[in-house]
């Protein structure tokens, strides 16, 4: 079976329904995440006195999720287009999983400062009355931005697996298959296609560089330009992107063990990455270290009242902070940092392991980040006899809970209805470098441009130990008869069928198992299998409402057992399929076409109108009759 086929039924296999552990996964996920829901309806009705914030803590585990799940969605960009740039071929199977991880972690992520706002409905009040000034207004621009582009480039880089899995439904079309056609926009694989997709795919890795660093650099900002100990600091720029890509790639390393794990994906997603990501992983937990280490000598060495005592908070005694504090060092940075830079062999358990530690331990940071501060103001609580304090209530543990539940969700259930692996350039990369360039080990597709120079190999080994023993008679293998298949087309009780005759020595081959199969763009669809019965014929329906190139479709019938005659093989083109109207323009409107479609132009006319209008009409205007009457009275 050709490659295509080979990979297309295997992400085929990932879309089955789920079994009872997938059903109880699903079903536990479904109910955390309605439970997370009514928390924060129940947070509504009552307001925020139900959680744990107060006139001190006003930030709390909702800013740190936040903080937490925009550093994630940084896989996408560090994984996908940075290795894309950069060309990096053993990125091909991974950048799926990338892609998606940016965009539900954004979805995820953004709401959490609209939940700890408590009043929704003033995020409004972030446009009506926005300033330019404000960081806050910059995050909202930089997020939204991020979000737009993720999406595009999450789906743009699908568009190619979409055509080939809407090609690759016998039968009937499905709802699947009809969604799969409707959102490939017409793609067919031509060249000028794929030209064009090329380039969409290099301008948007190229941009979505700088915007995805962007945000976590104004994230920082909003941290960085508040007079607030610990948080005044020029390094948070850099502190927090370097986190944030820190955290990202021990995601996707997470993320790559389940599905390989649950799919069964170990051909695909091989040692290499994992230990190619390794290797990057312990280069960004160096530099998170080091960035840690100046910032907090930097803040020790000073030792000014306020920063002493925040400093005293985090690291002094066994109180709550502090223990949390060593556990990020200690657990989330060192241990990590040896479990990568000893190298196991062919084994991914440590590289999981240390990134499910850097996941936690980089929770916990954001988390220290933003408590610890809040409680340590310039004048000291105990002066005005207050003792201020935080603790999530089960609200925002709730809440909270939801959230990454509802993260994991969409991960499900994306996973179920589109390739996790990149089809296409998982084929295109074996066909042009090779599987042991893109890290893949693809092992049950038949290599047959190998087996010639091993068997000349075997052959002139053999010859040459009949000569040196003396042999004078060189004994010639007579060759076995190989069987002959035909192909034919008959109808039996009103059906259309599809017959293949295998005949040895002029005579019907019984118990002979012959697979059925149609030629389609990208390789060879299954239709069945069946053995051949006394007469030598065997059976299958014909695959009506295919489409097929002027009404024609090509059968291949292939003898699989006996393993003797498995090399045989015949083919046929049949009247039935549905005709393939032709395309007289190359490019539609779509998003990887020259063409933009009229929604998308519309949408961001409306938008940019609509907030560009918004500033220029609250702006104020010079009044003449009032610089006048100011004027005079100065006089």
């Amino acid at each position: 079976m050709e490659l295509q086929q080979h990979v297309v039924e295997k992400m085929l296999g990932t879309f089955a329904p789920f079994g009872r552990a997938g059903r109880i996964w699903l079903g536990a996920l479904i109910v955390t995440s309605l439970a997370g829901l009514s928390a924060y309806c129940y947070q509504l009705v009552f307001g925020l006195r139900v959680t744990g914030m107060r006139e001190y803590v006003s930030w709390g585990v909702y800013m740190t999720n936040f903080v937490f799940f925009i550093g994630v969605s940084h896989a996408g960009t560090l994984i996908s287009a940075i290795l894309r740039v950069t060309n990096a071929d053993w990125r091909r199977s991974i950048t799926r999983m990338a892609e998606a991880i940016t965009v539900f972690a954004l979805i995820v992520g953004a709401p959490q400062v609209i939940i700890d706002m408590g009043r929704p409905d003033r995020i409004l009040n972030v446009i009506i009355h926005g300033r330019l000034n404000s960081p806050i207004l910059w995050d909202v621009c930089s997020i939204a931005t991020y979000i737009c582009g993720s999406l595009l480039y999450l789906y743009v880089a699908m568009i190619p697996d979409l055509g080939i899995l809407a090609s690759s439904s016998a039968g009937q079309p499905t709802l699947r298959s009809r969604i799969y056609k409707f959102l490939s926009l017409g793609y067919r694989g031509a060249p000028e296609q794929r030209r064009y997709l090329e380039r969409a795919l290099a301008t948007m890795a190229v941009i979505i560089i700088p915007v995805a660093i962007s945000v976590h650099t104004v994230v920082s900002w909003i941290f960085g330009m508040t007079l607030r100990p610990g948080w005044h600091s020029t390094i948070f720029g850099p502190y927090f992107v370097i986190g944030a890509i820190f955290s990202g790639t021990a995601a996707i390393i997470t993320a790559m063990a389940v599905f390989r794990k649950v799919y069964g994906l170990e051909e695909y997603l091989t040692y290499r990455h994992f230990r190619n990501l390794a290797a990057l992983l312990f280069a960004l937990n160096l530099l998170y270290i080091y960035f840690t280490l100046s910032e907090y000598l930097t803040v020790w060495y000073t030792s000014e009242s306020t920063d002493k005592r925040l400093i005293d908070t985090l690291m002094g005694g066994f109180g709550s902070y502090g223990l949390m504090f060593w556990s990020f060092v200690v657990l989330g940075l060192f241990v990590p940092a040896v479990l990568l830079a000893i190298p196991a062999k062919k084994s991914i358990v440590p590289i999981v392991v240390a990134a499910v530690l850097i996941n936690i331990g980089m929770w916990i940071k954001r988390y220290l980040i933003i408590i610890p501060t809040l409680l340590t103001t310039f004048i000291p609580a105990a002066a005005a006899g207050a003792t201020p304090r935080y603790f999530p209530t089960w609200v925002e543990w709730t809440v909270s809970a939801g959230a990454l539940a509802f993260f994991l969700l969409l991960f499900t259930l994306f996973a179920k209805w589109f390739p996790i692996i990149s089809i296409w350039e998982t084929v295109e990369g074996v066909e042009e470098l090779g599987a042991e360039r893109i890290g893949v080990e693809i092992k049950s597709v038949p290599t047959t441009g190998a087996r010639g120079p091993v068997l000349a190999t075997a052959v002139c080994v053999i010859a040459a130990v009949f000569f040196v023993s003396g042999n004078s008679a060189v004994a010639q293998e007579i060759p076995k008869p190989q069987p002959k298949i035909t192909i034919s087309s008959s109808v039996e009780e009103g059906k259309k069928m599809i017959v293949a005759t295998v005949m040895l020595d002029g005579k019907p081959l019984s118990g002979a198992r012959v697979g059925f199969f149609v030629q389609r763009r990208f390789g060879l669809m299954t239709l069945g299998a069946e053995e051949t019965i006394d007469d030598g014929t065997a059976a299958v329906t014909f695959p009506e409402g295919l489409p097929g190139e002027e009404g024609k479709l090509q059968i291949v019938a292939q003898i699989q057992t006996p393993a003797e005659y498995a090399s045989v093989q015949t083919q046929g083109s049949f009247d039935g399929g549905t005709p393939i109207r032709a395309q007289t323009n190359l490019f539609p409107r779509a998003l990887w076409s020259p063409h933009a479609p009229f929604a998308l132009v519309f949408s961001i006319v409306s938008l940019l109108t609509i907030v560009w209008g918004t500033y220029v009409s609250l702006s104020p205007r010079p009044n003449p009759l009032a610089d006048i009457m100011s004027a005079y009275t100065r006089l």
